[in-house]
């Protein structure tokens, strides 16, 4: 070692104090640049290849330091897409290596970056101060979860969420101890309003004064007759005859003269008349219809001889046209909803009805209806099938002679009808209205009424209704109870408590919505005093909303990016990982505040534990008052070195004047 390593040790001493002039110079400018990370500097010592007694310092070498792994200070700021991290993490973005058709192109090489200034570009991409592209995991605004695993650049260019059907309504409400509307009165409703569970229609028919089926019978008036008795005895002669008429067909038997009573009675028998002939215990010769329907009018030359003369020879079954309960192609019908208008024809037609029998058959194979008939009296009963439909009795026959008075039947399932809609609303009390959506995003206006059923010191039951036809008349329904009775302790507390009901195809002016819950919570229903006396809402919220268009993004507060739709709606439309390195401060750092990995920091890390915060940037780490007082230090160093090597040159030239 000599003058001549001491000069250039001088020359190393400058070279890095320059160096680290460099890096305070940079940390300086950039104390302002969004997320930089200050980069500090360190030297180590060169050392001579001597024995250790002649060792000496042989010069110094300046090494760059990171800082990736400080924090800068988080700065709040009016850009809604602005994000800073707090804690460890690093945004995940990509830079464009070329532009085609105006949109960018990239080579799938991700870098990383602190620096949260974006904004939202023509294209719809998110990009930073510095060109960087920022990626994530797209949400789908339907289901509200992540599609994928894998960050892709995130573009929001006029995204469009679909219409949610309403399936859940939340509410909150005080009902008044002493409801100005009062009682509900159900009997002056012509359908049952308060019904809970729906029960079936029904048609009862009662006071029927129809006498029960019978056939017809003809007793003739000459007595004391056998089967032997001689037709000639009875002043038959050969060639007379005795005819049997059914209402459609004849028998005819002729006398040959020598033929007796019983073969009258095996021809009468045997003929095609549905009529048949046998003597009584008196002798008598009686003639009995094969049915009910059967009329018998016994004529010929000899009838008078057989106890059939004039006036004395027509009978007639027991019927529901021979009663004058019906006539000869009348008809009754009968309406079902969903099952149509079905006719039954009366006569004696195929197909048609004559008999309670019969009636009692077309009513059994009614569609939609259980249907009974009394064949004692002929009262119909008819009760629908479907516990929501309703039964109408129409057509040309008297309804009354089965003993109906009343021809329309509506289910007793809690609704109000159209006629009585004017007194349900002054026996009811306002329950609020909220807009709810459909599959297809049309509004629907679902409004509820609440009606008190019973009231005593102890306790008030009340029912909730919603209006299904606001358009109702007549008896179509207009309001429908929700099928559940609210019962209120003396303290206004409900008992039992009730989190929520359903309610079960729920439908207004035709637009099904399906099963909606309502959703109490937990005391969400109260009856406390209430001076008005009417209800008073707290909360009416539901979770269906309209088709949307993409208005805005922003971050919220779990560091999603979120969108605001032109339908009121804001969803979040993807989320942003952070990610982190073993080794940060090996990080290759690129122009803009971007890094890169490198084999010293390891791959990234997804899940880092930095959180998100919107609207707010992290500020540069450099503190300018210690790069001030780094760079005093610096420059002393430098002029230090500066006046070594004059030093050294002094010296130098003294040994050149000594060998001169």
């Amino acid at each position: 070692m000599g003058i001549f390593d001491a000069l250039t040790t001088a020359v190393a001493g400058l070279q890095t104090q320059a160096f680290a002039l460099q890096n305070i110079s940079g940390n300086i400018a950039n104390s302002q640049t969004t997320g930089y990370k200050e980069t500090d500097t360190s030297f180590a010592d060169l050392v001579s290849a001597a024995g250790t007694s002649q060792q000496g310092a042989d010069g110094v070498v300046a090494h760059s330091v990171a800082t990736n792994s400080v924090q800068g200070s988080i700065q709040s700021t009016s850009v809604s897409t602005d994000m800073a991290i707090n804690g460890d993490g690093y945004f995940v973005v990509e830079q464009p290596v070329g532009i085609t058709d105006n949109l960018p192109q990239f080579n799938g090489v991700n870098y990383y970056t602190r620096a949260g200034d974006f904004q939202i570009n023509n294209n719809g991409y998110l990009v930073n101060g510095s060109g960087y592209y920022l990626m994530g995991i797209p949400i789908d605004p339907t289901t509200g979860n992540p599609v994928g695993s894998v960050p892709q650049v995130l573009q929001f260019d006029n995204n469009f969420v679909p219409a949610q059907a309403t399936t859940a309504i939340q509410y909150k409400a005080n009902l008044p101890a002493n409801p100005k509307s009062g009682l509900l009165n159900s009997t002056s409703f012509e359908a049952n309003p308060i019904a809970g569970a729906p029960i079936a229609a029904q048609i009862t028919g009662t006071g029927a004064t129809l006498q029960p089926d019978a056939a017809a019978v003809g007793t003739g008036t000459v007595s004391s007759l056998t089967n032997s008795t001689t037709l000639a005895s009875l002043g038959i002669s050969s060639g007379q005859t005795v005819t049997v008429n059914d209402g459609t067909n004849t028998t005819t038997y002729t006398s040959t003269g020598s033929d007796t009573i019983g073969d009258l009675i095996t021809a009468i028998n045997s003929g095609s008349a549905a009529v048949t002939a046998s003597l009584n215990s008196s002798g008598d010769l009686v003639l009995t219809g094969n049915n009910d329907v059967a009329s018998i009018t016994v004529g010929g030359t000899a009838a008078s001889a057989v106890g059939f003369g004039a006036g004395q020879n027509s009978f007639q079954p027991t019927n529901l046209l021979t009663q004058s309960a019906v006539a000869q192609g009348q008809t009754l019908t009968v309406a079902v909803t969903g099952n149509g208008t079905q006719t039954i024809t009366f006569g004696t037609g195929a197909g048609q009805v004559a008999t309670l029998a019969q009636l009692q058959t077309a009513v059994q194979a009614l569609a939609g209806v259980t249907g009974a008939v009394n064949t004692s009296n002929g009262d119909i009963t008819l009760t629908a099938t479907n516990p929501t439909a309703s039964i109408t009795i129409g057509g040309t026959a008297s309804a009354a002679k089965f003993g109906i008075t009343t021809l329309t039947a509506l289910p007793a399932n809690g609704t109000v009808i159209g006629n009585d809609v004017s007194t349900f609303t002054a026996q009811s009390s306002d329950g609020g209205s909220i807009t709810a959506y459909d599959a297809e995003g049309n509004p629907v206006n679902v409004q509820f009424r609440w009606a008190e059923i019973s009231s005593s010191s102890g306790s008030n039951s009340w029912q909730l209704f919603y209006q299904t036809n606001p358009s109702a008349t007549g008896t179509q329904a207009a309001w429908q109870n929700v099928g559940t009775t609210f019962t209120f302790n003396g303290n206004g507390q409900l008992t039992p408590s009730i989190g929520g009901v359903t309610l079960a195809n729920l439908t207004v002016s035709g637009d099904n919505l399906g099963n909606v819950q309502l959703s109490f919570g937990t005391n969400g229903l109260t009856q406390f005093a209430d001076t008005n006396g009417t209800v008073q809402v707290n909360q009416l919220q539901q979770n269906g909303y309209a088709a949307g268009q993409l208005q805005s993004v922003a971050v919220d507060t779990q560091g999603r990016i979120t969108g605001s739709f032109s339908n009121g709606q804001t969803i979040p439309l993807a989320e942003i990982p952070l990610v982190t390195f073993n080794g940060e401060n090996a990080l290759e750092a690129l122009n803009g505040g971007a890094f890169a990995e490198t084999p010293g920091s390891g791959a990234p890390i997804y899940g880092a534990s930095g959180k998100i915060v919107g609207s707010s940037l992290e500020a540069s780490n450099v503190d300018v008052a210690t790069q001030f007082s780094k760079l005093i230090v610096a420059q002393q160093a430098y002029s230090a070195n500066a006046k070594v090597m004059s030093t050294s040159d002094q010296m130098i030239q003294s040994l050149l004047q000594v060998i001169q």
